[in-house]
């Protein structure tokens, strides 16, 4: 049988989509950055630019480089300007909120960042993660810390059945690294409100109780200010509104070894199915529409070729690139 290195991001792609999982991992195949979804360009430059921060070193720099890379690859430069302020501020506003605060069983220490696990449980099989993360806490315990940025933080429910950072969790035990647990570092990417004032210089009913991020409010004290608010209806103001805490949250989650064992039984199914579809060579679409149109980057290769009733090599050939892992590491510098 032919050896299969499986890794976290390739098992959530087959149990997603098996036609999807051809396209990346047996074909390799990349968007072109024009066709890159914003949200995954965002959220590569967030996870990049909060390691070089977590390493100390300085990361604005690196941000104006990758969105130079961008540009220079035929992305609207508009929107790159748009994106990078947009990364600018979560970036400065996750620092300026995390670096006041310090929750047990802090304070952290950075033991590792992209730190590559593998275990194989058979000859045949190798079960690879990325961790973002390794911190120490104030215990001497490790911990895998998850980083994730999404428009609406998830509750307990999803964080506690998470197949990927439970993979990691297992293959850096099976490697020996023994891990507590994992911390799940949200920053919620949704614009913080902008609240609007009335002509005697208050806020409009409803907005008085929006929340919003305090450099968003900062224009608003100031236009309070020019209207000539007191300090008292100000301070009030910012404390019914600012709470940047909405955006910037972690949740420390153990996973117990019955939630191990259902994901590895997840993981055989994949493989088998994998396995199958490798030797009749039929990769299976799960066509959610929705899902298909705007969330997987193949869906316009995937559904011309569904039309056709073949392959499409003249479309292929857009995505065929001699270096992939260059399009996926986005313009960063170091290795990737």
């Amino acid at each position: 049988m032919e050896k299969l290195s499986l890794g976290t991001t390739g098992f959530n792609d087959a149990a997603r989509c098996m036609k999807r999982y051809e396209y990346r991992w047996e074909l390799g195949l990349v968007p072109p950055p024009r066709d890159v979804r914003p949200t995954l360009r965002r959220g590569v430059w967030l996870h990049r630019m909060l390691q070089l921060h977590d390493l100390g070193e300085p990361w604005q720099t690196e941000l104006g480089s990758m969105g130079q890379w961008a540009v220079d690859q035929g992305v609207d430069p508009e929107k790159i300007e748009q994106a990078m302020t947009e990364v600018e501020h979560l970036v400065e506003d996750y620092i300026a909120f995390w670096s006041t605060r310090e929750e047990a069983p802090g304070p952290w220490e950075t033991v590792e960042t992209e730190y590559k696990v593998c275990w194989s449980p058979r000859p045949e099989l190798d079960l690879t993660a990325t961790v973002d993360l390794l911190k120490r806490d104030s215990r001497g315990r490790l911990w895998i810390w998850e980083r994730k940025s999404t428009q609406e933080i998830p509750d307990s429910d999803w964080r506690t059945v998470d197949p990927q950072t439970m993979l990691q969790y297992i293959e850096c035990r099976k490697q020996g690294i023994e891990v507590a647990g994992i911390v799940f570092d949200y920053i919620c990417t949704r614009p913080g409100n902008v609240l609007r004032l009335k002509q005697d210089g208050t806020l409009y009913k409803g907005d008085d109780e929006k929340r919003t991020r305090a450099r968003y409010f900062k224009a608003t004290e100031a236009e309070l200010r020019r209207r000539g608010q007191g300090e008292t209806y100000i301070e009030l103001m910012r404390q019914r509104t600012v709470s940047d805490g909405d955006w910037f949250q972690r949740y420390i989650t153990l996973r117990p070894d019955d939630n191990a064992e259902q994901t590895l039984r997840d993981v055989v199914a994949v493989v088998r199915n994998i396995n199958e579809a490798r030797k009749t060579g039929y990769w299976p679409r799960s066509i959610n529409l929705l899902d298909c149109r705007l969330f997987c980057p193949y869906g316009k290769l995937c559904m011309h070729e569904y039309q056709l009733g073949r392959p499409s090599e003249a479309m292929r050939e857009e995505w065929m690139v001699q270096n992939t892992d260059a399009l996926y590491a986005m313009g960063r510098s170091g290795e990737w």
